[in-house]
């Protein structure tokens, strides 16, 4: 595919989130200027790179980066929460891995936020910290700090998370308006030098397992990086939480459901001396991730918010920053800032609609309550165990069918692939020379009428 070769724009990225800082090293490497402003990320915990983004992160480079820091998932093994059974498991086949062209790997955030904050900053991206934006005026192309500073770009990328300043710019009210999840996720680190104090949990902290404990109406999972990176899912029993990635708090076991999981989770939950509890809100796909005006667009969270500690979080970001970088590397006009937007907008809303009902869809297979639909569940999982463990070309096609199908259709996603497509159907229009700009008018539109007659949002 073509590549950008001259037009250079200025974008300011608003927060330095993994989607923040992912936009700015690639559309930085594309030939453009960027400057992120940010209030502090102290985001923390582990986070899964499945292999539609891993395979991302090996096109930018930064796989060897990433071997260092991340350990490969070989399988998933489900248990019942409170006898500890194993019930069933989902093998990451070599076959399948090999196929998909990257791995299923676990590493801390700050690892990998901290990369892209190097990369980034090598590749000449500036950045402003303690630097809190508290409006955006889409017209002028400027985000106004606290402190008076009124700085403009030709495009503003909100980069904001979920409580984003920049979203109801963009999307309207409507944007910050949702339901509250009636569940909340808990962040908890367990050092795994406190583990291999305690025989029945040294298995964990060398297995590359992504351990998940079904308990009533809750759930628990546990992965290895650098520490034993815990996440559980409770009911919050009409009670608000905090909503907020760095606020730590006491551990509290009546909190948790502590008794309705087995005493060995119970005995490595307590070897943790905090938690950090975030509250979700549940919002319908937004209408909008561009500004009429051309100048602001939504990415990450701002533009989608997954459930938490979810396992495409991070990736969806890194897809989000894929996307519009390649699309900024095309040979086009600065003319033609609004079309590549909507082409943003068109590629990543559906694939992010279906990936947050697909998230908050297993979250609640994890968690359902003790009962008819649980004793199902379990007996399904159990009767495909044998299977599951047979090797890829011995297991019966209906069976890898129904087990692996959603799973394929979120890891062998390539954001790059989805722009060359978008290129090879609208690219000889916008990049033929001196285009007059009643054409340029005349493709967007059939452009935007092709989106919408396509369904999009």
């Amino acid at each position: 595919m073509p590549r950008r070769a001259s037009q250079m724009l200025r974008f300011i990225v608003v927060g330095g989130s993994i989607a923040g800082v992912a936009c700015a090293y690639a559309l930085q490497q594309a030939g453009h200027q960027v400057l992120v402003v940010e209030q502090g990320d102290g985001s923390h915990g582990g986070i899964r790179s499945p292999p539609n983004m891993t395979r991302l992160l090996n096109h930018w480079g930064l796989g060897p980066a990433i071997a260092r820091v991340s350990i490969k998932a070989d399988r998933f093994t489900f248990m019942d929460g409170k006898s500890g059974e194993e019930l069933g498991f989902l093998v990451l086949h070599e076959k399948l891995m090999k196929a998909l062209a990257a791995d299923f790997l676990y590493m801390q955030h700050g690892a990998l936020h901290a990369m892209f904050v190097e990369y980034a900053k090598s590749a000449g991206v500036q950045f402003r910290y303690n630097t809190e934006v508290v409006s955006v005026d889409p017209w002028k192309g400027m985000v106004i700090t606290r402190k008076g500073a009124r700085l403009s770009a030709d495009v503003i990328i909100g980069a904001d998370g979920y409580r984003s300043v920049v979203r109801p710019v963009v999307v309207g009210p409507e944007g910050m308006k949702g339901v509250l999840d009636k569940r909340v996720s808990v962040n908890i680190t367990v050092p795994t030098d406190l583990m291999r104090q305690h025989k029945d949990l040294v298995k964990l902290t060398v297995s590359p397992e992504w351990s998940l404990w079904l308990g009533d109406d809750c759930a628990m999972h546990g992965l290895l990086t650098v520490q034993y990176a815990v996440v559980m899912h409770v009911p919050t029993d009409g009670k608000p939480a905090q909503n907020s990635w760095d606020r730590s708090q006491p551990l509290d076991e009546k909190f948790l459901k502590l008794d309705r999981f087995e005493p060995r989770t119970q005995k490595l939950v307590k070897l943790a001396q905090t938690m950090t509890p975030t509250s979700h809100t549940i919002y319908e796909p937004f209408d909008n991730w561009v500004h009429e005006s051309g100048k602001v667009v939504l990415v990450g969270e701002a533009a989608h918010p997954l459930m938490p500690n979810g396992s495409h979080n991070a990736a969806m970001s890194i897809e989000d920053a894929m996307t519009l970088s390649t699309l900024f590397s095309l040979p086009a006009a600065k003319s033609h800032t609004s079309i590549l937007l909507s082409a943003y907008e068109e590629l990543r809303q559906p694939r992010c609609a279906a990936t947050q009902a697909s998230e908050l869809r297993k979250r609640d297979f994890v968690c359902l309550p003790f009962g008819p639909g649980q004793q199902a569940r379990d007996d399904g999982l159990r009767d495909a165990r044998a299977r599951a463990l047979l090797d890829w070309d011995e297991a019966e096609e209906e069976f890898l069918r129904d087990t692996w199908e959603e799973y394929i259709d979120l890891f062998a996603f390539d954001a790059r692939e989805a722009v060359e497509d978008w290129w090879t159907k609208w690219g000889p229009a916008i990049s033929r020379p001196r285009m007059p700009d009643s054409r340029i008018e005349s493709a967007a539109r059939k452009f935007e009428s092709s989106r919408l007659e396509a369904g999009g949002f």
